[in-house]
């Protein structure tokens, strides 16, 4: 496991077991538990990239009008939107916190280019430079830059929220812990990431539950994005028949019902592609949570 890692992330784990006075830190298996945490955080990286047409470059110029994501050494996300004046999102994801803290904002350029293994420098923007970077992850140049800002906010969100994740895990093993997909944990992300206030995203959130409620029982099939589509299903009458009841055996008479409307959700081709990629192992840690 220990040779999967870089020497500079090993000794930055290293370094983060020996300084931290959490109780996680104070176990014996810290360390180890740590690297693996770690490596299974690139994996995730990896493959989202591959699954948005992202390829991985170890340089790029000044003049290199791309978007991109970085990770770094440290375990920040930097994502850098198509064109020379960017979009720029920093995600630092902390150890013991439910939601990343996300400094974000529009204009900024790349100072002198990048390089793995450099810090990366911006002018433009609130962060000047990150720690030593660990990958370099661009879209291709031939989309448009509407695409490009599409996938790259999209990993984002994936990306912050799958570290989040993992962390809640290796800080609270079982099932302890505070939420993270709960409603006020979202509420807090959503507002973080589009510079809204927490009561104006939780009224946007409830609208839009009420427009698909509505969308679905006016009889429509509603699209909920990626996901799938809202709609109604007929379920014809029924008669009345002897059944079991199966935890005893014993015979009993289930009753006739009339027909009935029921909301039914179906999941896109692509949302059952991504679930069947998963590792099994990961149902089982998720299946604790």
């Amino acid at each position: 496991m220990e040779n999967q890692l870089p020497a500079k992330v090993a000794g930055h784990l290293e370094e983060l077991v020996a300084s931290s006075n959490e109780d996680w830190a104070k176990k014996d298996d810290a360390l180890p538990r740590l690297k693996e945490l770690w490596i299974e955080k690139k994996r995730l990286f990896e493959e989202q990239i591959g699954l948005l047409g992202m390829t991985f470059v170890d340089s790029t110029g000044a003049d290199d009008s791309r978007g991109m994501i970085l990770t770094t050494y440290s375990g920040s996300l930097v994502a850098l939107g198509p064109g020379s004046s960017r979009r720029f999102e920093y995600a630092s994801i902390k150890m013991r916190s439910d939601v990343p803290d996300i400094i974000s904002g529009e204009g900024a350029e790349v100072d002198g280019g990048l390089r793995v293994g450099d810090k990366a420098s911006f002018t433009g923007s609130s962060v000047k430079h990150t720690s030593a970077v660990y990958r370099i992850a661009a879209l291709p140049a031939e989309l448009g830059a509407e695409e490009q800002e599409q996938r790259i906010r999209e990993a984002m969100v994936f990306l912050t929220n799958s570290f989040v994740h993992l962390n809640r895990h290796f800080t609270y093993p079982g099932s302890g812990g505070p939420g993270q997909f709960d409603k006020k944990s979202m509420v807090r992300y959503l507002a973080d990431n589009n510079g809204m206030t927490q009561k104006a995203v939780r009224t946007l959130l409830d609208d839009y539950a009420v427009l698909l409620e509505t969308g679905m029982l006016m009889g429509n099939a509603v699209p909920l994005g990626q996901l799938g589509r809202l709609s109604l299903n007929l379920k014809p009458a029924r008669k009345a028949r002897i059944g079991r009841n199966p935890a005893t055996g014993e015979e009993l008479t289930v009753p006739a019902k009339d027909a009935y409307m029921a909301p039914v959700f179906k999941y896109s081709s692509r949302a059952k592609e991504r679930a069947g990629n998963l590792p099994v192992e990961d149902l089982s840690v998720s299946s604790k949570s």
